[in-house]
């Protein structure tokens, strides 16, 4: 696990955005789109993924030539010796033996890239839609091997979220229905309601059809959800409303499971996986307008829908459900602010919740960018990275000067992790400014000491004791302010570099002082 903090406009989602973008490029033979070197493992080096742990390095730079095989220097390393290879040997591989093969398989390309981002941008998404709509064909073409392994590229989106519930429900491992227990307060499933849309490939002769003409796993899957669903009912009215304010007519088919038994009937034989790729061949085809699930929660008198949960219950869900359908050995997971709806609760357990669902976590790597806090808290140092933006605009990543394991959460608050210069609310922090900009000065006026006289008064009342303000740290600000002002000001941006100076600094001048209480006692 690798979790990125730092300030907005960091650059943070610019490094997921720039990793997916890199793979998919690769993964598809196309030229890259930027210039830039990486190095990754895949392979487990305990052999229990049952492939040997390589090391692939890749040198990229679009001006290198016309084609894309002139773009890259591609090498692999295996890390161990065998009867064929040496570790010390870098093979190099041309591009075409890096892209997929016809069945989504590269032995030099992480085998899944799944990413989820909580905010309402689709610019991620758009690095997937090649994947999504080659899988979208293949599903029209009935070439969907649906026992296969998911896309290799997939985005999570909100839907995705019911998708995952449904196939929980299904299955039988207590670790999935214990989370909906204990987590979620989701004690069962009540009923789910499917609205099927008429797409638009549906051809005219097939308008009537029950299914207007689907085919493949699609055509499978309803075929299945039909004979178990009550009194289905075909109805047609206004799906959108167009730029013109006019309604757009759509036909609708409504599909009703009454209860749990019912899903299981429609399920029958298939694992949870199967019937999640199921769904979603739904979404992919045009065919599903919406998906509509009620449960029971635990203490609550009624049935609720699913929409009716939390953002963060809902949130929560998508993201572990997905993790445990498209994880697997060599995944490279990217997740962007995951937890922005999440309680401290969640959030402090967020991570442990991660390593559980995902399978073959050992040989996976999972980058996530977070601004809580809490997100961090049980890590060390070597899994965290702070990114910051300098004012020349160049940006830089560097570790933490300490673990935040064990700091605790006001201490990993003004770390160089967050930054701040204080926990306190700010008009504490603004008196505490202002008496500190007094004890600056060698000499204080009266209107200073009254002013001082003021400050300590409203700090004493709040509970802070001013007795510690004592004449020593006021030489030290006096010292602090006259040798290094452009270090300690106020008006500079807090990076880690320079919180690492006033640190160097500070602790030069303390230093400095005790030599100098030393040296009075001495001649004392």
């Amino acid at each position: 696990m690798t979790v990125i903090v730092g300030w907005n406009g960091a650059g943070k989602s610019n490094v997921l955005e720039a990793l997916v973008c890199l793979f998919r490029d690769l993964d598809l033979g196309y030229s890259p789109r930027f210039a830039y070197e990486i190095v990754y493992n895949l392979g487990d080096e305990d052999g229990l993924s049952g492939e040997a742990k390589r090391q692939i390095k890749i040198d990229a730079n679009p001006n290198w030539g016309e084609t894309a095989s002139k773009q890259y220097n591609i090498y692999c390393k295996y890390e161990h010796n065998t009867d064929l290879f040496n570790e010390n040997i870098w093979e190099k591989l041309p591009l075409s033996k890096v892209v997929r093969d016809k069945d989504g398989r590269s032995n030099y390309l992480p085998r899944y890239v799944f990413a989820y981002y909580s905010g309402p941008s689709d610019r991620l998404e758009g690095y997937f839609r090649k994947h999504r709509t080659d899988f979208y064909k293949l599903l029209l073409n009935s070439k969907l091997k649906l026992k296969g392994e998911i896309r290799p590229f997939f985005y999570a989106k909100p839907i995705h979220s019911q998708f995952v519930l449904l196939a929980f429900f299904l299955g039988s491992n207590e670790q999935e229905l214990t989370f909906l227990n204990q987590q979620l307060g989701i004690e069962g499933l009540e009923s789910v309601h499917f609205v099927l849309r008429r797409p638009s490939w549906c051809k005219q002769k097939d308008r009537n059809e029950i299914f207007w003409g689907a085919t493949g796993v699609v055509r499978e899957f309803l075929d299945r959800l039909l004979p178990h669903s009550l009194a289905p009912i075909k109805l047609s009215y206004d799906e959108t409303v167009s730029i013109t304010g006019k309604g757009v007519k759509n036909d609708f088919l409504h599909l009703f499971l009454p209860d749990i038994n019912a899903l299981k009937l429609v399920a029958d034989s298939l694992t949870p996986d199967i019937f999640f790729k199921m769904l979603e061949s739904t979404l992919l085809s045009e065919l599903l307008s919406s998906v509509r699930v009620r449960v029971k929660v635990r203490n609550v008198n009624q049935i609720l829908s699913f929409r009716e949960l939390s953002e963060g219950e809902q949130q929560l869900l998508i993201i572990l459900g997905l993790l445990k359908f498209t994880g697997g050995k060599d995944s490279l997971f990217l997740l962007d602010e995951p937890d922005t709806h999440l309680n401290p609760s969640w959030t402090v357990k967020y991570l442990e919740f991660l390593r559980d669902f995902i399978p073959n976590a050992h040989t996976s790597h999972l980058l996530m960018v977070t601004h809580h806090p809490l997100a961090i808290a049980e890590l060390k140092k070597e899994q965290v990275q702070i990114m910051w933006r300098e004012i020349d605009g160049s940006v830089h990543a560097t570790v933490p000067e300490s673990d935040p394991r064990g700091m605790g959460y006001a201490g990993i608050l003004t770390s160089d992790m967050f930054g701040l210069g204080s926990t306190l609310d700010e008009p504490t922090s603004d008196l505490l400014r202002k008496r500190r900009a007094i004890l600056e000065k060698e000499a204080l006026s009266p209107e200073d000491e009254q002013k001082l006289q003021f400050l300590n008064k409203e700090l004493d009342n709040l509970g802070f004791s001013t007795a510690h303000w004592d004449e020593d740290y006021r030489e030290y600000l006096q010292i602090r302010k006259k040798e290094y002002p452009k270090i300690f000001s106020e008006d500079n941006p807090d990076n880690p570099s320079l919180k690492h100076e006033r640190k160097k600094k500070a602790e030069e001048l303390i230093r400095k002082l005790l030599e100098k209480k030393r040296h009075n006692l001495y001649n004392k």
